[in-house]
């Protein structure tokens, strides 16, 4: 899976998402405005925020500052999260347009619920929320973020559009297989984050390849994500990291390699 830095994925509504995004959780300001800038002008097509992380008006500066002749709008995916605050019909609408006024963008391409509440009921209110946004069109897509399949069962049973994708915590050795397998079961992707700094790096299995393939554990743990069929979100206010983390497409983990990365634990 993934053999050029811009191919894309089919997701379960039609709409295409790049294979790999690029995180800003934990950047702020100008590092932020200049960190997504110089991912775009890297070839990065997809950038992932939240209103929790506090910096969609800096991530928006960004898209804006890398926006030119031969990079548009239309060929970028921006992803936004509604938070516990706003789970209701009513505040996902609210949070939506605070979201696209910070970021100065007429409409998000994926717009997922940060994390599940413990009453499935409020989760149900909110999945309708984002589906009337759906149909307002200034939402392409509909997502969530670390649901369960205990937390998405019931809002299945109730949904009348599915999410495209679930955004999870997954890297080497932290793996939740069995939420992996209850959403491609169900043509819902995997989104990826926390690919790199929370992943078991160390292992000798991981120095192995990397000392093999000529790459970094980093570089490893992200073309293992892509290869398991997981859409990685690194982040980076590093440049050369931010390069590195792209540097994936020149080499193929074997199928024995992989599953000796898959037992990590």
């Amino acid at each position: 899976m993934g053999k050029s830095f811009t191919d894309s994925l089919k997701l379960n509504d039609g709409y295409r998402i790049p294979l790999m995004g690029f995180g800003t959780a934990g950047l702020k300001g100008r590092e932020a405005e200049e960190s997504v800038a110089y991912a775009l002008e890297q070839g990065y097509r997809f950038v992932d925020t939240s209103p929790n992380y506090g910096n969609e008006t800096d991530v928006g500066k960004g898209i804006h500052t890398a926006l030119n002749e031969s990079i548009k709008r239309e060929d970028l995916f921006v992803l936004t999260k509604v938070e516990r605050e706003d789970m209701s019909v009513e505040g996902v609408r609210t949070s939506l347009e605070e979201s696209l006024e910070r970021l100065n963008l007429d409409y998000l391409d994926l717009l997922i619920i940060h994390a599940p509440d413990d009453d499935d009921a409020v989760n149900i209110d909110t999945w309708k929320g984002l589906e009337a946004v759906l149909e307002s069109g200034k939402v392409k897509s509909i997502g969530v973020s670390n649901f369960t399949p205990d937390n998405l069962g019931p809002l299945l049973e109730n949904a009348a559009v599915k999410p495209v994708i679930n955004q999870v915590k997954f890297a080497p050795g932290t793996i939740d297989w069995e939420t992996k397998e209850y959403c491609e079961s169900r043509n819902i992707f995997i989104m990826a984050y926390s690919p790199i700094k929370r992943g078991k790096l160390d292992s000798d299995v991981i120095r192995k390849l990397a000392k093999k393939y000529h790459k970094t554990p980093e570089q490893i743990a992200l073309r293992w994500t892509i290869e398991v069929g997981t859409i990685p979100i690194p982040r980076s206010g590093n440049k050369e990291h931010i390069r590195d983390n792209a540097d994936l497409f020149d080499f193929t983990l074997t199928e024995d390699e992989i599953k000796e990365v898959n037992e990590l634990i």
